[in-house]
């Protein structure tokens, strides 16, 4: 399954590596360069940001590239090639792709890890053209932010490598999964047969593949380590909540009394973790349940091993938002009531660096509060438009949409509006630094309280 060296094999589309003729995705040539502090290089000069200040924002950009060096980031290895949104912090790195020596139209494009806070140049992967009738892959399908197995954030390149025929063997296909840490160390690689895999989403550390009849999944390490093979049916689980493989839940539907409880498991064995059907709700939903009708519950991720618990009547849309322990189900916190407005997905959420402070909007406005006390800290009223909330770096301003489209920035403590429009919401490393794109370049920022 995996492989140390290919030797003899055509990259017709994948990474240009090379050191003395060798070969492989973390191979030190050609288009990669050592990490930052190997070869000492300056922060990259490049465009000044002509945009409006966005609050929470230095006035002077840290650093900037040109529009060309970095035309688009990295997709969502989670979501495999159905990536949409273009995701530029990994980290206390930045991940940039653009066309290959700064050549616009290029068939080929350059991968780029770079230092948050210097710019400096922490590891580069060349991708080659396809080859003659091959699809032509995005960026965002082969480099990709995702999670290592404790949860820490992870950059996954997805390589190609074609083999031709010989008088013998046939042309063959194989794929490449590489995953490195913000550093640019190697984490772990793998090689798998075809090229099945470069569309297959991959989480903490794992390839999930559902393709085995039953709809299980397998979970196949992406360097060492054992596959996992949890016996749980992978279609009929939700979404993915907490660090690494994390857990998952199904519902349980009941009739007598009418309830749609909460399963959660843990994904990487597959066994049952708690049960809302066990939990006691709020004090204030507790009050509505009868022999009839007893809870419907959703959950979100928090912070670690930390989620958001939402408790609702069945059929109600009156709720009340718990912070809790993913592992056990226990509370920590009971925090505000909500509308949900009947939405059945999360509208938008936002969480602090610490965990302590979120903002959701599930339905009918957003909600601020303080996770570990359950405090409200400010609760829209009925005639503002909603907010629906993106970022809340640590700096004080939490950066939202509002309804019609504008996007803005608002002081968390208070909910006064900081920046009625906003070219473009910024996006935030771990250590404090704002991503903005714009049409003039890429610009990195260093936060700062408001």
């Amino acid at each position: 399954m995996r492989m140390t060296a290919v030797v003899g094999m055509a990259l017709s589309l994948g990474l240009v590596a090379g050191c003395s003729g060798g070969s492989g995705p973390d191979a030190k040539a050609g288009g990669e360069t050592p990490k930052a502090g190997e070869s000492a290089s300056s922060a990259p000069k490049g465009p000044v940001y002509k945009g409006a200040p966005v609050a929470g924002l230095a006035k002077q950009q840290a650093w900037s590239l040109p529009t060309d060096a970095a035309r688009t980031c990295a997709g969502d290895a989670s979501k495999g090639d159905k990536s949409e949104r273009s995701i530029c912090a990994l980290g206390d790195a930045v991940i940039v792709t653009g066309d290959r020596s700064g050549d616009p139209g290029s068939s080929g494009f350059t991968a780029q890890l770079l230092d948050a806070k210097s710019g400096e140049l922490r590891k580069k992967f060349d991708f080659e053209s396809p080859a003659e009738g091959a699809k032509q892959y995005s960026a965002e399908r082969l480099v990709q932010v995702s999670q290592w197995r404790d949860g820490s954030p992870a950059l996954l390149i997805r390589t190609r490598v074609d083999t031709p025929a010989t008088d013998l063997k046939k042309a063959s296909t194989q794929t490449v999964l590489t995953m490195y840490a913000p550093s640019g160390d190697k984490l772990g690689s793998s090689t798998f047969d075809g090229e099945t895999h470069l569309t297959t989403p991959v989480r903490g550390g794992y390839l999930v593949d559902t393709s085995a009849a039953g709809g299980n999944a397998k979970f196949i390490p992406i360097g060492d380590g054992e596959t996992l093979t949890p016996n749980f049916t992978w279609l009929e689980s939700k979404g993915k909540v907490g660090p690494g493989l994390g857990y998952s839940w199904t519902t349980d539907i009941s009739y007598q009394p009418a309830a749609n409880w909460l399963i959660a498991t843990d994904i990487r064995s597959g066994k049952k973790a708690w049960s809302t059907k066990e939990l006691a709700p709020p004090a204030a939903i507790a009050k509505l349940v009868t022999d009839k009708t007893a809870t419907t519950a959703r959950l979100t991720s928090l912070h670690g091993d930390e989620a958001v618990l939402e408790w609702s009547e069945y059929g109600k849309s009156e709720a009340v938002l718990t912070s809790i322990d993913l592992k056990t189900g226990r509370r920590i916190a009971e925090g505000p009531g909500i509308d949900t407005n009947g939405t059945i997905e999360d509208d938008g959420y936002a969480v602090s660096p610490d965990g302590k402070t979120a903002v959701v909007q599930y339905g009918k406005g957003a909600v601020a509060w303080n996770t570990e006390t359950g405090k409200e800290l400010w609760h829209q009223a009925k005639d503002e438009k909603n907010i629906t909330p993106q970022a809340l770096p640590g700096n004080g301003v939490l950066y939202a949409y509002l309804e019609g489209g504008k996007k803005a920035a608002f002081d968390v403590r208070d909910k006064k509006l900081l920046t009625a429009e906003i070219e473009e919401l910024p996006q935030f490393t771990a250590n404090g630094y704002a991503i903005v794109r714009s049409a003039d370049g890429f610009f990195a920022f260093a936060t700062q309280p408001v």
